[in-house]
């Protein structure tokens, strides 16, 4: 491909403005049009660095979506929005790059893949932990098997803080809003089906309590492989952006700690200190958020097959299904129950 992919960025928060940096940083991409409710904002940032980028807002979309420099749209606004802009942008012939989850049910979701396929456009669902280049390690021993067969996986996933209320009430609970990268990596990793999910959980903030979510939670997963999972995930850590993971074999372990935000160590005759770990997921995931990014070009340019497939997605929303069942009888479940 001899000239850069023209997108269409939809949404300018925390992840557009990660997904707009890597795409003003990549020689194979640039941005058409930025859209936003709050128009002045855009227009700012457009300014700001100096861009070409034309800006509008949601309810005026004809001129994106027959701009012919736009080949590809990147969607980070809210859920709620994303099936009608997967879906207009693909009758529009447009390739699609969205922040999970496509829609936030498994029906619009198949519905969304079908008329990709109709379209013959990539629809990418941007499960990020995929795309670390720690984790993607660990999968590539577990495929090729050097420590034995995989037994146990273990993750560790808290946010600094929690989320305001405002966010809590819209983002579909914890299971759906945060646990299910836990769950999707998990189901990368062991290459397998669930068979039973387990999941307990509390709210300690009353607030999120009131808003029937839970702000901490486990899940136990049996696999029909045999592989057992359990995943750890909290909205309030108090100390920065915990993000470790464990994979347990027949003849040893691969573990992926927290990188720290400095190299630099303090000595001293009682202590030893170190810089802190990240205190966010657009930092820590940065590489990821990149990755990402360069995969979908790759596959717009026919070079790479889609390493999120729609069948990974309906799959990592099956299991949170189970999760939410596993709640509501406070017990086990089967998979396919």
């Amino acid at each position: 491909m001899s000239h850069r992919v023209g997108f269409a960025l939809f949404g300018l928060g925390n992840m557009g403005l990660a997904h707009m940096k890597n795409i003003m940083l990549s020689p194979r991409a640039t941005v058409n049009w930025i859209i936003r409710n709050k128009l002045e904002d855009a227009e700012k940032f457009v300014k700001d660095y100096n861009l070409s980028a034309k800006c509008t807002t949601p309810d005026k979309l004809e001129a994106v979506y027959n701009d012919p420099n736009v080949k590809a749209v990147l969607i980070c606004s809210p859920t709620t929005t994303h099936e009608a802009i997967i879906k207009d942008s693909l009758n529009a012939n447009k390739a699609v790059f969205c922040e999970k989850p496509i829609t936030d049910n498994i029906k619009t979701t198949e519905d969304c893949y079908n008329v990709a396929a109709s379209k013959n456009k990539p629809l990418f669902n941007a499960l990020h932990r995929r795309f670390d280049p720690d984790f993607y390690q660990v999968y590539s021993q577990i495929q090729e098997k050097k420590l034995g067969n995989l037994r146990l996986i273990k993750t560790t996933s808290r946010d600094l803080e929690a989320p305001p209320i405002s966010y809590i009430k819209t983002s579909a609970g914890i299971l759906n809003d945060s646990t299910i990268h836990d769950l999707d990596l998990s189901l990368w990793l062991s290459g397998s089906i669930p068979e039973t999910v387990y999941v307990q959980g509390n709210a300690f903030d009353p607030e999120i309590g009131k808003c029937n979510d839970m702000d901490q939670v486990i899940v136990t997963i049996k696999y029909k492989n045999g592989v057992i999972a359990c995943l750890e995930n909290g909205r309030v850590s108090g100390y920065g952006y915990d993000q470790r993971l464990e994979a347990l074999f027949d003849s040893g372990m691969l573990k992926v700690e927290n990188p720290n935000t400095s190299l630099l160590t303090t000595c001293t005759g009682n202590t030893t200190l170190t810089g802190p770990i990240h205190p966010h997921f657009t930092t820590r995931y940065t590489q990821a958020y990149n990755n990402e990014l360069e995969h979908f070009l790759d596959i717009m340019e026919g070079k790479s097959e889609m390493r999120v497939t729609n069948e990974d997605t309906i799959k990592v929303m099956k299991l949170v299904k189970a999760c939410l069942k596993s709640v509501q009888t406070q017990g086990p479940v089967g998979f396919d129950d």
